[in-house]
């Protein structure tokens, strides 16, 4: 909130000082239009924690399988009491809920105390942070709704996911090269070959994967609503969905044809990377 105020001061030449931008804003703006700007900003403030957790999740799934054995500590996992099945179980839900709890939570305690930082700045201004932006909205429903999001995401990326942990299972060395180079390789043919064919280029690997992403259920972008601009699940440039940010929207995704034809997929993938990891544990 503070920065956004600087920064308008900043390069407004009306204001010369961070006190005279708060004066304006406290006594200009519409409260109206301060909350609606402060409930977008909870969930626009979470892109880079949101851009780090799935680098994190990324690599966390893509080694999940092959450390084990590069390490050899699969001989350790094969010492517990514990089958190979709930091992793989384990992995992939540490993914899927345990590191976007954590992220959620770490981003949640940054935002009290930046929220803390500003409220004693702007006292410090002679203003009141309460009347300001403190009491303007209920925080709880944009951090409500990107927890949702959060969760909801780790459903629509099952098929991702099992990928991952299939090529961790599978590679002898490097597994992100795995990871990427023959999806890419393979879009890339079908392109050449649908587009000597036919001319097109829907359904080329590569698209079906951008549409994946562009309708998830995850809140990356912004996109007009209703008249107002906000934030946005998914990247608003498909009609498949609606990308408003509600939880019906999310709950549409999640029971639609998509999500079932990626379930089956993951399903597909990481039960050939059990196989893998039994084969791995006999030997």
């Amino acid at each position: 909130f503070l920065m956004g105020i600087f920064t308008f001061g900043y390069f407004d030449n009306e204001f010369h000082t961070l006190k005279e931008a708060i004066q304006f804003i406290a006594q200009k703006t519409n409260p109206g239009d301060r909350a609606f700007a402060i409930q977008m900003g909870l969930m626009f403030n979470s892109f880079l924690f949101t851009l780090v957790l799935a680098i994190v999740a990324f690599f966390y799934l893509l080694g999940s399988l092959y450390d084990d054995r590069k390490d050899r500590s699969i001989l350790w996992w094969n010492s517990l009491p514990a089958s190979d099945t709930l091992t793989l179980a384990s992995k992939l839900l540490s993914a899927m809920f345990v590191v976007p709890v954590f992220f959620f939570v770490v981003y949640v305690l940054t935002m009290l105390a930046l929220t803390i930082i500003s409220s004693i700045v702007v006292l410090t201004l002679g203003e009141n942070p309460w009347t300001l932006f403190l009491g303007l909205t209920n925080p709880f429903k944009p951090l409500g709704m990107l927890l949702a999001s959060y969760l909801a995401m780790a459903f629509w990326a099952l098929p991702l996911y099992g990928w991952l942990m299939f090529v961790s299972a599978v590679s002898p060395r490097i597994p992100l090269l795995f990871a990427l180079v023959p999806p890419a390789v393979f879009a890339v043919l079908q392109i050449w070959i649908d587009f000597l064919r036919t001319f097109t280029l829907k359904t080329n690997l590569g698209g079906l994967i951008w549409n994946w992403f562009a309708n998830s259920p995850l809140i990356i972008s912004g996109g007009e609503h209703n008249g107002n601009v906000g934030a946005a699940l998914g990247i608003p440039i498909t009609d498949d969905f609606d990308h408003a940010v509600t939880i019906g929207n999310m709950l549409d995704r999640l029971f639609s044809v998509d999500m079932l034809m990626g379930l089956l997929l993951a399903a597909v993938f990481l039960a050939a990377a059990l196989w893998l990891r039994h084969r791995a544990t006999d030997n």
